[in-house]
């Protein structure tokens, strides 16, 4: 799925898959994630122990941590292609919460899992492109 094509909902289902267990918090932490743009959505991850369940109605659960982001770029994070850091310094995000969990909540998902696809995909690419500017060689002239 691109980020032009993505939903907030299945971003936010994204990002459940691409959770790192060893990595989300020990304690009990809601995540109200509100995407906004093209494809915007708003959903909650309930984290604990065992994992993290996505919901996309509010529970009347207590908010540890507000995610409010452009769906497009989160998107472009979680497939490894701008580091989280430059969608807060590019206003594109924003976390609401314990400084603690608001630093440490890029490093609870796995945005390595496309990058290497998407890295060869883009080497593919600029191979084609050079390869139809190369003018056509004539066999036995």
């Amino acid at each position: 799925m691109t980020p032009s094509r993505s939903t907030g909902l299945s971003l936010i289902w994204r990002m459940h898959q691409h959770a790192i267990p060893a990595r989300l918090p020990q304690t009990r932490t809601v995540v109200h994630l509100v995407f906004t743009g093209t494809g915007a959505a708003e959903g909650w991850l309930d984290i604990n122990h065992r994992g993290i369940s996505v919901c996309k109605d509010d529970q009347g659960l207590d908010t540890h941590l507000a995610v409010e982001a452009n769906t497009a770029q989160m998107h472009r994070w979680l497939v490894g292609l701008v580091p989280f850091h430059d969608l807060v310094a590019k206003g594109h995000a924003r976390l609401l919460g314990p400084s603690r969990l608001a630093r440490s909540f890029p490093t609870w998902f796995d945005t390595t899992y496309f990058a290497e696809g998407l890295r060869r995909s883009e080497q593919r690419r600029t191979r084609n492109a050079l390869a139809a500017d190369r003018p056509a060689q004539t066999i036995g002239a």
